[in-house]
């Protein structure tokens, strides 16, 4: 079997690190952010889309993806769940209950 490569695959890489640079960013600035809160859900809402897409791309070209492009997405994934962690502990209590009510 030949190695396959493929321009769809690498764009989902380009995505999780572009969202894994927005939480980065989010997370050094979050307190000059006038409501860190509300641009966590819409990062999560990027990210539930991206791994949909993701999913979805692996079920239609899984097979024929090689090892190293595998990886790639597999690693990209995981630095951006290393990410998520920082961001939680950015989340005061209050801020949970304060705009529980706005959702």
């Amino acid at each position: 079997m030949t190695e396959y490569f493929d321009e769809e695959g690498l764009l989902k890489v380009i995505k999780i690190f572009e969202l894994s640079g927005a939480i980065t960013k989010l997370n050094w600035s979050w307190n000059d952010r006038p409501d860190p809160v509300k641009t966590v859900h819409e990062l999560m809402d990027k990210g539930q889309k991206l791994f949909l897409e993701i999913s979805e791309y692996e079920q239609r070209i899984g097979p024929k993806i090689n090892v190293q492009q595998r990886k790639s997405i597999g690693d990209a994934i995981e630095d951006l769940g290393k990410l998520i962690p920082y961001m939680k502990d950015k989340i005061k209590p209050y801020e949970i209950t304060t705009h529980q009510n706005k959702f």
